[in-house]
């Protein structure tokens, strides 16, 4: 790839997360919670049910701080706490029902949004932008561990 293109991709990406923020933040106070919930439920409705730790991992929190947002979206019924089976000492956060098709339904503008816009790419194409996000956030996993 040429400096040209790397250097319109890479401008072109803090105005593309920052209205992502946008959205969430919309996300967010449609849901009734703060942002910083959201992104804790996100993880779970995602790649969940989860333990405490890799949540407060995930977000950059303390064990403390992770304990307190589960249990103001427990309260709220956003989430609830599960044994875990194969490890009867650990409890895992896992999203209440109907949650998941709730937070789906908040994105569902976005999600179209950005399949139409997918849909103008040829699947070679799409194949390379997954693997710019795939490759892209390994490497700001990997320097946001740096700078813990």
């Amino acid at each position: 790839m040429n400096d040209d293109t790397a250097d319109r991709i890479t401008r072109l990406l803090p105005p593309w997360m920052s209205a992502v923020d946008a959205i969430n933040a919309a996300v967010a106070a449609r849901a009734g919670i703060g942002e910083s919930d959201l992104a804790c439920l996100h993880e779970i409705v995602v790649d969940g049910p989860l333990p405490a730790g890799e949540l407060a991992r995930r977000l950059r929190l303390t064990t403390g701080a992770i304990t307190r947002m589960v249990d103001r979206l427990a309260a709220d019924g956003h989430v609830h706490r599960l044994r875990d089976d194969a490890d009867r000492r650990r409890v895992l956060v896992a999203a209440a029902p109907g949650v998941r098709e709730r937070m789906t339904a908040h994105y569902a503008r976005l999600d179209r949004a950005t399949r139409g816009v997918l849909d103008g790419f040829s699947e070679e194409e799409g194949r390379a932008i997954a693997r710019f996000f795939e490759e892209s956030l390994r490497a700001v996993h990997a320097l946001a561990e740096e700078d813990v």
